[in-house]
């Protein structure tokens, strides 16, 4: 019996091992089907599972080696990281700027952002999925709108500086859309975000379909958006993304592109702050990025507005 315990005990330890090794290979895997296949499907998926494998040792606790415990205690760490927890202090610098977006699709409604934009007072509103009927529905005329299939509001003057289209890509509607605004004497670049999802891709695999060429045409696609935000952001001054870039952070093109820049959540967030739900999990797919002469005060994912999307606010500190 001793030995069947020691084996089930070993085997555990090198299946957490290998685990891991997997986790920590996602954002480096390669942009061919296959690697696709197995990013959408580990990033957009439950990751709840990497928590029970972590724990299941506590069962063959007397029987693990002291090479076991090292390796629990790696792999604890790493599936931990995997949820995307954050344990971050918010700064206590005062902030200037408050930020709010939200993507309006599936039911959000109308009143509950009115009444939230009454609470936050956020001085820059990103709304995608959104339609001019909705912005009059919950902001009077003391505010400046414009909508290009995503609509920006703003308690200061914003100058429309352009957009770019996933008509490109063969899509329909923009992916982002620029502006330039004054805030306080700060000149600052704007842009809201709405980037292709990975839906279609992770629906055909959930149904046993497996097609390379569509696979590809749609990562491109995205590979493509990130790259041309990436490229504004760095020409850039001063400047604000924020909206539903549909990835998360471990995603090899949030790493290729986006990691380089403030990331809100990641900087000043604190706990598990997924703003898209399913009914039985979540993820970060949306995101508020900033330049670095722009700190971050706070940043969080707030309760629901009726959406699929949770709305995320950051408060930031002019230089």
């Amino acid at each position: 019996m001793n030995k069947l315990v020691k084996f089930f005990s070993i085997t555990l330890s090198i299946c957490c091992l290998l685990a891991a090794g997997a986790i920590l290979s996602l954002p480096h895997l390669p942009d061919t089907p296959l690697g696709i296949s197995i990013s959408y499907l580990s990033l957009f998926s439950p990751r709840w599972w990497a928590i029970l494998l972590a724990l299941t040792p506590i069962l063959f606790i007397r029987q693990l080696g002291k090479w076991q415990y090292l390796s629990w205690a790696l792999c604890a760490v790493v599936f931990v990281q995997f949820q995307d927890l954050q344990l971050k202090l918010p700064q206590r610098q005062a902030s200037a700027i408050t930020i709010l977006s939200l993507n309006n699709g599936n039911g959000a409604s109308s009143p509950q952002i009115h009444q939230l934009v009454a609470e936050l007072k956020p001085d820059i509103v990103f709304m995608q999925e959104s339609k001019p009927e909705r912005v009059q529905q919950v902001f009077d005329d003391s505010w400046y709108s414009h909508c290009d299939h995503l609509c920006t509001v703003s308690r200061t003057p914003i100058e429309h500086q352009g957009s770019l289209s996933r008509e490109t890509f063969g899509g329909f509607g923009k992916f982002a859309v620029f502006y330039h605004t004054t805030i306080d004497g700060k000149e600052l670049s704007i842009a809201n975000i709405h980037m292709d999802t990975p839906r279609p891709t992770i629906n055909a695999l959930i149904h046993g379909s497996f097609e390379p060429e569509a696979f590809n045409n749609l990562h491109f696609a995205r590979n493509m958006q990130a790259s041309l935000v990436a490229s504004w952001a760095k020409q850039q001054t001063s400047y604000i993304a924020a909206g539903d870039f549909n990835m998360t952070v471990q995603e090899n093109l949030y790493q290729r592109h986006l990691a380089g820049l403030n990331n809100g959540i990641d900087l000043v967030g604190s706990g598990v702050n997924y703003t898209k739900y399913t009914s039985w999990h979540g993820a970060r797919i949306d995101h508020v990025l900033a330049s670095e002469d722009l700190s971050f005060a706070s940043a969080r994912v707030l309760d629901s507005v009726g959406g699929d999307h949770r709305p995320i606010t950051a408060s930031l500190a002019l230089p």
